[in-house]
Parts: structure tokens; sequence; C-alpha cells
């Protein structure tokens, strides 16, 4: 399993920071690295992903109690993977193991990076939209059925693509994703699970989980994207290039006189599943800066009184 990524360390700020302290750190980072403020600077702009891949987990309550249990026990509920004792592997570097009331089998499975995360397989889960594929969970007193967690990457999810799963018995699932798959949903494939002494076969459960993105967050089938812009730039417009997690190019005009907290809305540009697409909503933070020339200030204020606003 890879290396949690410390999202505190990335921000600068301790593991009990406040709610306060996490978004003042962002704020201010994120304004240091913003790639339009940094045109040459290509590392910026990794930067500026880091910061916001930290801030989306660490600003987030629920991602963030996951997040800091991840930290303390990276390798899950049932230890280490390299433990003896009923491991099998899946392809992806992931393992089975067996729950401790010995009710079911538990593996996580992250799929590979190469190909975009998933193999180049055909689709066998027709059935993920009909009846023997259905939602729910369910355990056994046997040691049969099998629960495995599947965690995308955040465009992943988004795309959809095939991945490939190696069950107990060496039997090779080609597992399609649908497009705009929600964390959190479970699926169960009948007797996919591992085979009794009389031939008999349990279940396999597959729950989706999905990594945040360092940018965009999902409401429904809308993206939302908090965009900082400056006081000037708030006063007199200004452009943004925004790029979607799908890689679309999308020109973002903020009128002179835009409000912070003030959103738009960019019909069709968000989530894209089969029976239904999103928008892109941008909600625009204005940074304040904090330390002015006494000329700055001067300018400032004469333009202020010219303007009506002093």
């Amino acid at each position: 399993m890879a290396t949690v990524k410390d999202y505190y360390k990335i921000l600068g700020v301790d593991e009990g920071a406040s709610a306060a302290a996490i978004k003042k750190a962002y704020r201010t980072l994120a304004r240091q690295y913003h790639p339009d403020r940094n045109p040459d600077d290509p590392g910026a702009e990794e930067r500026f992903k880091e910061i916001q891949e930290a801030y989306a987990t660490l600003s987030d309550d629920r991602k963030r109690k996951a997040y800091d249990a991840r930290r303390r026990h990276p390798f899950g509920a049932f230890g280490g993977f390299g433990d003896a004792g009923g491991g099998f592997t899946t392809s992806g570097g992931s393992r089975f193991r067996r729950a401790p009331d010995g009710s079911y089998v538990r593996f996580e499975h992250e799929p590979d990076h190469g190909d975009g995360g998933f193999g180049s397989f055909g689709d066998l889960f027709r059935s993920f939209f009909g009846g023997e594929a259905t939602a729910g969970a369910h355990t056994t007193a046997r040691s049969l059925d099998v629960e495995t967690t599947l965690r995308l990457r955040f465009d992943q999810a988004l795309r959809g693509g095939k991945t490939e799963l190696t069950l107990p018995d060496g039997e090779r699932i080609r597992l399609t994703i649908p497009r705009g798959v929600r964390p959190g949903f479970k699926i169960r494939l009948r007797g996919r699970g591992q085979t009794g002494p009389r031939g008999t076969r349990g279940d396999l459960y597959v729950t989706f989980d999905v990594e945040p993105h360092p940018r965009f967050t999902r409401k429904g089938n809308h993206l939302h994207l908090v965009e900082s812009i400056g006081v000037m730039e708030a006063l007199l417009g200004t452009t943004r290039r925004i790029e979607t997690p799908y890689g679309k190019q999308i020109r973002l005009t903020i009128p002179k006189g835009t409000q912070p907290g003030e959103t738009f809305r960019l019909r069709g540009q968000g989530v894209q599943t089969d029976r239904d697409t999103g928008d892109l909503l941008v909600e625009v933070d204005v940074t304040v800066p904090k330390d002015l020339t006494e000329r700055q200030e001067r300018i400032l204020r004469e333009a202020a009184r010219e303007a009506g606003l002093l």
C-alpha cells in the first residue's frame, strides 16, 4: 500500500490544528503557489495541487477523521498484508484477509496506475445494472463471502474504466467500473466468493471508495470548485483558465464587481453518468492583501474616494 501523504506537513499546520487555522494556512499557500501567479515555475503547479489535495481532506470533518485513522493504521483493521495465515493476492498488489470472527473475507484493492489505473479488459459486469449485481451488504455464518473495497482516484471514478481482481481460488474477474460511480456504492456478485468443501460458493461484495480531488468536490452530479482571486481582480474583472477533472480546458470570465462567495454555474461541465450530466459550480474567494506600502495605501484611498467608496 502506498505511503500516506502528510497533509498537515504540506499545509504547515499541527495535527491538532483547528478548521480556522487550516483554512488560513491553505489560503496563504494557495495564493503563493497559484499557477497564474507563477507562470514560469513548473513546480508551482504541482505544489498547488498538493495544497489543494491536503485542504480538500483536512477541511472536511469526515474525510479528516478517515485520513487520521489511515495514518495511524495504514494497513487497515486486519493488520499488515505480509502476515501469514490465509492472505490471498489480488492484481494491483492487494490482499485478502479473514475477518476476526470468521464470518467473511475482506480485501482492499487499489488499481495499478498504469493505463489510467485500469487494465484493458472487456466488460464483465453486464449485470451491474441488472438483477445479479445489487446494492446492499450481507455476511454469512460461514466464511464463504468476500468483501472488497475498491479505491479509485477521483478522475477514475468520473471516467469509469476496467480493472482486474484475482479471487482466492485463482479465478480472475474482469471488472468494468461505470463512469460517475459514487463513493460508498456497494454491489453483490452472487457465487463469486470463496468455494466451500461441498462446492458451494459465497458472494463477492464490492464497495467503491474515491480519493478526494485536490481542487474539486462532488455534490451529487455537480462539481464544486473554489477559485481565489485578488481584490483588484474582483473590482476590475479577470479571466481564469480552469482544467476540469476530465482534462477539458474552460475559460471563465469573472466580471468586474464580483463579490466574495459569488458562484458561477458552467452548465454541462460536471459529473457525466449514463443517465445525467451535472454542472460545474465555481465559487469565487476574494483574497485581501495584508501588507501594503504607504504609497499603495495612499493610491487606493484616492481611487476609493473618486469612486465614492470612502
